[in-house]
């Protein structure tokens, strides 16, 4: 037995006890690990994934920093060190979802993909995925990005294989479901600035959109979360106290659901910060020294929030259904058409606003989102500037539609079809001046 008090061997020693009395007070709290984590370990000042090769000492420290509270580990490549996490987190009993990193740079994407061949050969991956959000960026078309799926599909050996996108993009391109194995898919209610209390709510319908979408092939959640610090977006604010509610809140649907997810993510990454997107550097579980954010260790423990996410309580009761405008912009204005309903089920239906300048009719927010998400609280706001020359609309008019009722595309008309007035459950318009 090693004596820890010898004088020889007292600090070595010392050590091993240390992290094995950590090892064993860190497994006491985890009794409830999440499904899965993306990892990206380019923590350092001075590291960045397009030059800096991770160390296989760094990587164990890192991964037995996060093994503890997941039981998958996620990459978003497979080069300058990153092709050796499949095999060190298979030797700690977790799952991997490798990832080849897809750019425009044709001669590095070769290099991503023969490297996820080659562990898909080891028979180290548990999940190959080809590309994060590689449309998103515009990086290649469709048919570049299926073609490299199908090539790393050919030596999958029974392995699925799909890649990272975000919902909208599976939504729109049927080629690209079908190609994939599973839909892998990124929701994120902060880019869209939702308020983190309706975050929820929001995802969730977005959730069942998708779902109709792919009909029955697997969703897996890639990407979700919400950053500690940087830049407000709408009505969603960066905070601490507002990520680990959100991580709460998540992971209490996600079990709810029996959805499988990728949280985002392992560790905050200051190579991402930039003046304009400070909150890219922040979306860690731990910071970037590896310590957990505060209150973040609650989720592992098992506290949990009720159901905030299905929006199916009828807002105030029975009644004939209602909408009143709460906040009406003046002329000049470029704030938030804000208003509210009654008397019906928020989830079950939408708002449809239409303004009237230079003549004409014209839908807001824009032509292609033509309808807005009434909250569970029945609050509702519109963004009625998206053209410059709209603060001078002298009209609004607004309407409680069923969901599955498209509102008339308008693009100046001079009136809004009257079948549309009859197929809404209320309507109000207002002038301004």
């Amino acid at each position: 037995m090693l004596n820890i008090f010898d004088s020889k061997n007292s600090l070595p020693a010392l050590i091993l006890f240390v992290k094995v009395i950590v090892a064993v007070l860190v497994s006491a709290c985890v009794k409830y690990p999440l499904h899965g984590i993306n990892f990206s370990p380019f923590t350092g000042e001075n590291q960045h994934p397009n030059w800096t090769v991770i160390t296989e000492e760094e990587l164990q420290q890192k991964l037995g920093t996060i093994t503890p509270f997941t039981n998958w580990v996620r990459t978003f490549g497979c080069k300058r060190g990153l092709e050796k996490v499949a095999e060190l987190a298979r030797a700690r009993g977790k799952k991997t979802a490798i990832g080849a990193w897809i750019s425009a740079d044709l001669n590095a994407n070769n290099e991503e993909i023969q490297s996820l061949i080659q562990l898909l050969q080891k028979g180290v991956v548990d999940l190959a995925v080809v590309g994060s959000e590689t449309l998103l960026r515009g990086d290649l078309t469709e048919a570049q990005l299926i073609s490299y799926i199908n090539q790393v599909k050919a030596h999958a050996k029974g392995v699925p294989v799909t890649t990272g996108e975000i919902y909208q993009n599976y939504i729109s391109r049927p080629a690209l479901v079908e190609a994939c194995d599973v839909v892998f898919v990124n929701i994120y209610p902060y880019w869209e600035g939702i308020d983190v209390n309706y975050a929820m709510y929001y995802f969730d319908i977005r959730f069942e959109e998708l779902q109709k979408a792919v009909g029955n092939k697997k969703i897996i959640i890639s990407e979700v979360g919400w950053p500690s610090e940087g830049n407000t977006i709408g009505e969603a604010v960066p905070t601490l106290e507002n990520a680990r509610f959100f991580f709460i809140n998540f992971v209490s649907w996600a079990e709810a659901k029996g959805a499988e997810y990728f949280y985002f993510e392992a560790f905050d990454e200051p190579w991402k910060w930039t003046s304009e997107n400070p909150q890219e550097a922040h979306w860690g579980i731990f910071d970037k020294s590896g310590k957990m954010k505060e209150g973040f260790l609650d989720v592992f423990r098992g506290v949990r929030m009720g159901d905030n996410w299905s929006g199916t309580e009828k807002i105030n009761g029975e009644g004939t259904p209602q909408i009143e405008l709460t906040y009406i912009p003046p002329i000049g204005s470029e704030e938030f058409l804000v208003g509210k309903v009654s008397h019906v089920i928020p989830r079950h239906n939408r708002i449809a606003v239409y303004i009237f300048n230079g003549g004409g009719w014209w839908n807001k927010p824009y032509w292609n989102t033509p309808t807005i998400l009434i909250m569970p609280d029945g609050e509702w706001k519109c963004d009625i500037v998206t053209h410059p020359s709209d603060v001078n609309a002298t009209k609004i008019a607004v309407f409680l539609i069923p969901k599955e009722v498209a509102p008339p595309l308008m693009s100046g008309e001079p009136t809004i079809p009257q079948s549309f007035y009859e197929s809404s459950l209320a309507n109000v318009e207002v002038s301004r001046s």
